[in-house]
């Protein structure tokens, strides 16, 4: 008897925000190796283009719409060119985040605040907002914010406006998630630790990853296979229970406390 693949995504259209750089192409890439047809975003056409071909040198259908997150009407437009090019949209990936400079509060500017949440609640709002006008008429749909373990376990080596925004998010996925339930649609966030990407690597070097992720209970950091390994699983029909959910990833860092927890390694 022939058995149907786990988290076969044929048949279904994602959009991957923030697909530019980090962990965006590699959840991009997943999505698309599970089946799904992939439009990527990013703010500027170059960062777009890019993923863009990458994808589709590896033999991937997937196209570029690059576009404002931060702008409402830029969204609207954003949702309704990828529905009007493929005919519908099913996965929603939020990606697109902004850090800040993670300096004291008291020196956070008010362009630093607005800038950081324009892009880690403003943008996944709008995206949300817009992407379930169209997945309630066909009763199904997946939106998945990619958040960070801030949201349940503060660092201050992150600054406060990215902690407060990423703590918001959480909240806007357990209220979205009871709004659409009823129609088919998921809401989830993903949570992810220390997470070694090629800009970490070039950027602290395989001295310092090794000495911090030492520090973590699982002995090691996570790679960006794992976090969108757990994305295409929330985006699969098999995870159609699962909704309101704020998953870690991050080999127990948000859960052990004391000196093995180390803050710069959890949150960096």
């Amino acid at each position: 008897m022939q058995t149907q693949q786990r988290c076969d995504l044929t048949g279904m259209v994602a959009l991957v925000t923030g697909a530019g750089g980090g962990l965006g192409p590699f959840i991009a890439r997943a999505l698309a190796e599970a089946g799904a047809t992939v439009a990527v975003n990013d703010r500027t056409l170059e960062r777009t283009t890019a993923t863009v071909e990458e994808l589709r040198r590896a033999g991937f259908a997937v196209e570029g719409f690059p576009a404002d997150v931060t702008d409402s009407a830029q969204v609207d437009q954003l949702i309704q060119h990828v529905v009007e090019r493929f005919g519908q949209l099913d996965i929603l990936v939020n990606k697109a985040e902004a850090h800040g400079s993670g300096c004291r509060s008291d020196e956070v500017t008010d362009e630093e605040w607005e800038a950081v949440l324009a892009v880690n609640v403003h943008a996944p709002f709008y995206l949300s907002r817009a992407a379930v006008r169209h997945m309630r008429q066909r009763r199904f749909g997946r939106i998945i914010h990619v958040s960070h373990i801030t949201a349940i376990r503060t660092s201050v080596l992150n600054g406060v406006a990215y902690v407060a925004t990423k703590e918001a998010l959480y909240g806007l996925t357990r209220h979205l998630s009871i709004e659409v339930a009823q129609h088919g649609i998921t809401v989830n966030a993903i949570l992810p630790g220390f997470i070694v990407t090629p800009k970490l690597v070039s950027e602290w070097g395989e001295e310092r990853i090794a000495r911090l992720a030492e520090t973590i209970p699982a002995l090691r950091a996570g790679t960006p296979e794992e976090v969108a390994a757990l994305v295409v699983f929330l985006a699969s029909r098999e995870a159609g229970y699962i909704t309101g959910a704020a998953i870690p990833i991050d080999g127990a860092v948000s859960v052990v406390p004391g000196a093995r927890n180390n803050p710069e390694a959890a949150f960096a």
